[in-house]
């Protein structure tokens, strides 16, 4: 096993981990509960974006700039084009 391989299996591990106190925050009973998951995935996620910049540092993690003509491309593709809706779209 190599690094890469080692970092990636961390990143999909913080992933489930924050997903699983994510639903504790949404399903929680009463406020404790609510207050007790909300510190626990606001930890997870600091770790999370730590393991992140991690990765990206060493160039296992790249993102890339994209441009705008491509961001509207996709925006027009995904917008609501029929008449007969209640998106609101005029």
């Amino acid at each position: 096993m190599d690094d890469k391989y080692l970092m990636e299996n961390i990143m999909f591990g913080s992933k489930v981990i924050n997903d699983l106190y994510m639903h504790g925050v949404i399903e929680s009973s009463n406020e404790r509960v609510f207050v007790t998951f909300g510190k626990a995935l606001q930890e997870a996620s600091k770790m999370h974006y730590e393991i992140f910049k991690s990765m990206e540092t060493v160039g296992f993690y790249q993102t890339e700039n994209v441009d705008a003509s491509k961001i509207q491309q996709t925006k027009e593709k995904l917008e609501c084009t029929c008449e007969d809706c209640a998106c609101e779209e005029e």
